[in-house]
């Protein structure tokens, strides 16, 4: 039984090739340099602490001092708040609480004591005119004059009561009205009290707004100092960099050759066992005598070359035979080179790590068997 192997057909592989072209020898020199020069600018520049206080306008003393009355310009309501409270207190008290003495004027007493001695004068003018009276009586005249004299000083007693109560009730409703009018004072008075006591804030408020508003200029313009020296700082340091920056931007712009990038595809033809057993040299041919046989008498019968393996017979020696599949995918039947090394190993030969069948010697001793 003679099986053959026969050449593949040549692969086909995608190939890409990138040509870069190089730089000229004076551009990367300058790269270089400036690469160089901003390492040495980086040592050279070293981080710098920027205290804040530099960075902000401090307050002025009129304004810490305007600050520290703040507390005391806005409790300024506190005292006018409490009289506030003081005065409708005192507007609405009621009877019980309040003294009417303080209010009844001591010349309504004054007035009643005079009108009580003017009573007692009228009862001592009166004592006389009895007395004589009851001496032109006679016996019955003295015991008449004690009863009439008894009688006036009853009398006198009751009219000095009423002179007196007469006295107090005008004093006590002179009082009452007084006591009225300064509770309605008292009353009007309470919220005059507290809108003082706002106004004293607004105006103590207002008076340190505008201390601070005045102040504010100053330090604004301060500020706009403390601003553009930090700026003209922060230019300084970066100032290096920047023109490094001014170098690398010239030499971007120098126009660079540009890199060529082609694609195609390689075909490479695929040699038959027979082939690359020949490239080995006459010496591995001869072992087998190939170079006295037709091309095709070598396979390449190596188990790592197939795949899809089935078995499909036996052949009389008792060698398995199969049908599989090659790397060019075309169906083929044969032997697997493994298999027949163990019982004709004088018929299998290795070519670049792989084993290949001479088809005669491996298939002599099966085509005479009976």
């Amino acid at each position: 039984m003679a099986i053959f192997c026969k050449t593949p057909a040549p692969t086909s592989t995608p190939t890409t090739t990138v040509s870069t072209p190089q730089l000229p020898a004076w551009y990367q020199d300058a790269m270089q340099r400036l690469v160089q020069a901003g390492e040495a600018e980086v040592k050279g520049t070293p981080y710098e602490y920027y205290d804040p206080a530099r960075r902000v306008a401090p307050l002025s003393a009129t304004e810490q001092q305007a600050i520290a009355q703040v507390p005391q310009a806005a409790g300024a309501y506190m005292p006018g708040l409490a009289a506030g409270f003081e005065s409708a207190a005192l507007g609405t008290r009621g009877v019980e609480d309040i003294d009417y003495s303080q209010y009844m004027n001591p010349y309504t007493q004054y007035v009643t004591d005079i009108a009580k001695r003017e009573a007692v004068r009228d009862f001592e003018k009166m004592r006389p005119q009895m007395g004589f009276q009851a001496s032109r009586q006679g016996a019955f005249g003295g015991a008449r004059y004690g009863v009439q004299e008894a009688e006036a000083e009853r009398n006198l007693g009751q009219r000095l009561a009423d002179i007196q109560q007469t006295g107090l009730e005008r004093a006590f409703t002179a009082g009452t009205g007084l006591q009225q009018q300064e509770a309605q004072r008292q009353l009007q008075g309470a919220p005059l009290f507290s809108q003082m006591g706002s106004q004293a804030q607004q105006l103590g408020l207002g008076g340190l707004q505008s201390i601070m508003s005045s102040q504010a200029l100053p330090r604004q313009l301060e500020q706009q100092q403390r601003d553009l020296a930090f700026q003209e700082y922060q230019r300084g340091q970066g100032y290096g960099m920047q023109r490094l920056g001014q170098l690398g931007g010239l030499l971007g712009m120098v126009q660079q050759p540009p890199t060529t990038t082609t694609t195609g595809q390689q075909f490479t033809p695929q040699m038959s066992p027979i082939t690359a057993a020949a490239g080995l040299g006459t010496t591995a041919l001869g072992i087998y005598g190939l170079n006295q046989t037709f091309p095709n008498l070598f396979g390449g019968s190596d188990r790592r070359l197939k795949t899809n393996i089935e078995e499909i017979g036996v052949l009389k020696d008792g060698q398995k035979l199969y049908r599989y599949t090659l790397a060019n995918g075309k169906w083929q039947i044969g032997l697997m080179a493994d298999e027949v090394e163990k019982i004709y190993p004088e018929a299998v030969v290795e070519v670049n790590g792989l084993k290949m069948v001479n088809y005669k010697v491996a298939t002599d001793n099966a085509a005479e068997a009976s």
